[in-house]
């Protein structure tokens, strides 16, 4: 039996859960459905999680192969690493479906987080790394430049879930997906501006599907948000079940939250993107569906530009058809990567029975 060590983002945004959901399902494709998955924290608290010495120390005793990923553990400060317990990490590693962006600052100008990862320890974890793979093109061009090598761009696995069957159910739902404007790294005008948009959005929404609009929070900071328009009913997900089932089920989403656009794209619900940051831009680009991402740093009439794209679904779906062949090759890529993991991870096995 294999055991595989997966650290992964655990901040309570169900985004993240699905993440994990789409990376597990890939697992087990490649490693069998007997692999045992240990899921852990990618950031340390009380001495273990992420590469933290503690945790590495349990990976060496106990895992095959430890999984970095996927999510955005570049930034946000959200993976610990021990830069010197990682070189005593003698578990084959891989790192899945990560991602690396910069935000717009004050005058709305890129410029790097402040919580990124430190150059040179994006360097050694990627040295360290049997497999490297980034979400999109954006995250590929930063590592590049900080110097870091083998890395390939081979998408996130939530573009990969498997799509709605051919005449599945549609509940009629029209999705909102929001943030709140205070987690949204953007020119104070437009975080301000945010509010005003929802509404304005929801009212449009409401005008052409009525009563089935829904303000969808993917963390519970967005419920102090949704509280804001207490007119226009919220949902909240802990579970990723049932968030998968409302995705796959709803007549359109429209989302600020890129992990609603991508498995949308993947079931062939309707979607449109509101882009506010570099990782959701670029990975909505990676994917091939760029003219159905609103870029809220130039988009002068929101409402409009949705509802342009909300009345075209057919478009959407010529698009998506058009992005098929880039999807499945890095599908394909993915799989690959993880078969050459596993060829890593057994040849561990072989020497450690050897000694």
């Amino acid at each position: 039996m294999t055991t595989l060590f997966c650290a992964r983002p655990t901040t309570p945004n169900i985004g993240n859960d699905l993440i994990n959901r789409a990376t597990r399902d890939l697992l087990y494709a490649v490693f069998g459905e007997e692999t045992s998955i240990v899921n852990i924290s990618a950031f340390a608290n009380g001495g273990r999680g992420g590469l933290s010495a503690a945790q590495i120390y349990d990976m060496n005793r106990f895992a095959d192969g430890v999984v970095i990923g996927g999510g955005n553990l570049f930034e946000n400060g959200q993976l610990t690493i021990d830069r010197h317990a990682l070189r005593s990490l003698r578990t084959p590693m891989m790192l899945i479906g990560v991602s690396h962006g910069r935000i717009y600052d004050a005058v709305g100008a890129w410029t790097h987080r402040s919580d990124s990862m430190p150059d040179t320890e994006a360097r050694e974890l990627v040295a360290k790394a049997e497999i490297a793979m980034v979400r999109d093109h954006g995250s590929l061009a930063i590592l590049q430049a900080m110097g870091v090598g083998h890395v390939e761009q081979a998408g996130c696995p939530t573009m990969f879930m498997a799509p709605n069957a051919p005449g599945a159910p549609c509940d009629g739902r029209v999705l909102l997906s929001v943030r709140h404007p205070a987690r949204m790294s953007v020119p104070p005008a437009l975080q301000w501006r945010t509010p005003q948009d929802v509404r304005r959005l929801a009212d449009a929404l409401r005008d052409v599907y009525g009563d089935r609009v829904h303000l969808v929070c993917h963390d519970y900071m967005d419920l102090e948000f949704a509280a804001g328009f207490p007119d226009v009913p919220h949902l909240y997900f802990d579970d990723v079940d049932r968030y998968v089932a409302a995705l796959r089920g709803c007549l359109l989403n429209v989302t600020y939250r890129l992990h609603a656009f991508l498995p949308c794209l993947a079931f062939g619900a309707h979607s449109i993107h509101l882009s506010y940051d570099e990782r959701g831009k670029a990975m909505v680009d990676t994917a091939g569906m760029g003219t159905w991402d609103i870029d809220l740093m130039t988009e002068t009439d929101l409402v409009s530009a949705v509802l342009a794209r909300a009345a075209a679904p057919a478009d959407y779906q010529r698009l998506r058809t058009q992005a098929a062949d880039g999807l499945a090759r890095m599908r394909d890529l993915t799989l690959s990567g993880l078969q050459r993991f596993a060829g890593a991870v057994e040849r561990h096995r072989s020497d450690a029975k050897r000694r």
